[in-house]
């Protein structure tokens, strides 16, 4: 949980916050189609239907930095190192942004491709 003291009192953000804003980030990076699950545990927990909003987002705060370790799927095909280096920009931009917190680094690991299907008999 992130803190930040301010005038006349101080400011907590739960972790949950911070995963949904690094959440929408990567998610709405070009090329990137899922966040992948980053252990054995949280990939059952998937397929069960439970399991928390940090699947494939790991964090890692201190006072007010913050480390970042994304588990992603990516589209076939896509150019995958500036596809990751989009993902880090994003979500640095995006969580120094709404969070005034300072990202010492965002690790992007690509454990998965997705190869999209293409209509078969079409001629």
């Amino acid at each position: 949980m992130a803190e930040q003291q301010v005038p006349g009192g101080r400011v907590r953000v739960a972790d949950s916050a911070i995963v949904a804003i690094v959440r929408e980030a990567v998610l709405s990076s070009y090329g990137v189609v899922d966040l992948a699950p980053r252990s054995l545990g949280s990939a059952i927990g998937r397929k069960l239907g439970i399991g928390g909003g940090a699947r494939g987002i790991g964090l890692k705060v201190s006072e007010n930095r913050v480390s970042i370790e994304l588990s992603v799927v990516m589209e076939y095909g896509v150019p995958i190192f500036t596809v990751a280096s989009n993902v880090m920009q994003a979500v640095r931009f995006q969580v120094e942004r709404v969070l005034n917190m300072d990202v010492e680094r965002v690790d992007v690991n690509v454990d998965g491709l997705h190869v999209g299907t293409s209509p078969r008999g079409s001629a």
